[in-house]
């Protein structure tokens, strides 16, 4: 029986517009779009499947199939856990016996596991290089082809690794910063968004936005001090690392700004459970995700 490594990520489901009145007339309220945003982020999925390719518009485009695998037929509109497998077109050359190289198409795959619980909203990608090079990347495909299906409904989502909070103080300690960059999606989900002031939420709100960066600058001759004793610094780091943004750093002498390598938030389930017991799943992300805490 063999074991299957996921990493968790979280995804937000945001307006694209929160003014009404800059709505085409007839088009459904902001308040409803919202009501109803984890049925058009399934319905998203579904149109996915349909349309195969995760690159549509890239010359370049790399085959991708997505296949439902649980719940095997349709569903009602409280069904929350969704099961996909996802599979790459590759090419590999093999030998033959006649010392010539053959090439020839292979279709490796990763399941896709989706908790669509309004508080909640979680993704686990199995990572697989030998099908996806990282979760990350699949990850960054999803979320582009999501949001071209989103827009119809006035919606884009954003989708975040879930990590663990210390590996972030554990990997600042000891380096000279210059600069240290969050950038936070605008929350709309209570169960994260508590360590966040209420001040910084109603403004990205209020002014429309999706994320709102806020970036720590040392003077021209001078280090950051980052420690986990200041004000309000610690919650951003929590609010990211539950999947509600990233954090990018710059280092003093070095031109790049890099995202901040952390800990990915982790699941292993076994190849059972995922095709027979799948309702057992919710029951494991909710651990994993207790972990993180």
């Amino acid at each position: 029986m063999a074991n299957r490594l996921f990493h968790l990520y979280r995804y937000q489901i945001i307006p694209n517009e929160r003014i009404q009145e800059r709505l085409p007339f007839g088009d459904m309220t902001v308040e409803e779009v919202i009501q109803n945003k984890n049925a058009f982020f399934i319905e998203a999925f579904n149109n996915l499947i349909l349309q195969s390719d995760l690159n549509l518009y890239e010359e370049t485009a790399r085959k991708i199939r997505i296949k439902q695998i649980f719940p095997s037929t349709h569903t009602d509109e409280s069904e929350q856990l969704f099961v996909f497998k996802v599979a790459t077109r590759k090419r590999l050359k093999r030998e033959t016996e006649n010392f010539e190289s053959v090439s020839e198409e292979n279709w490796p795959s990763a399941f896709v596991l989706i908790w669509n619980d309004p508080e909640q909203q979680i993704i686990a990608i199995e990572y697989r290089p030998i099908a996806f090079h990282s979760t990350n990347s699949l990850a960054a495909a999803l979320e582009k082809r999501l949001n071209e299906i989103l827009a119809i409904h006035n919606l884009n989502v954003q989708i975040n690794p879930i990590f663990d909070k210390k590996s972030f103080w554990e990997f600042i300690e000891g380096r000279n910063l210059e600069k240290v960059i969050f950038k936070i999606v605008t929350p709309n989900m209570a169960s994260i968004s508590q360590s966040l002031s209420e001040e910084l939420k109603a403004i990205a709100k209020m002014s429309n936005s999706a994320t709102t960066e806020l970036a720590l600058t040392a003077p021209e001759n001078g280090t950051l001090n980052i420690s986990p004793s200041m004000p309000q610094l610690p919650e951003l780091v929590d609010y990211s690392s539950k999947g509600g943004g990233n954090i990018r750093v710059k280092y003093k002498g070095v031109k790049a700004i890099t995202n901040v390598k952390t800990e990915h938030s982790s699941l292993t389930v076994d190849e059972i459970t995922i095709e027979y017991h799948p309702h057992n799943l919710v029951d494991k992300i909710q651990d994993s995700c207790r972990e993180n805490d």
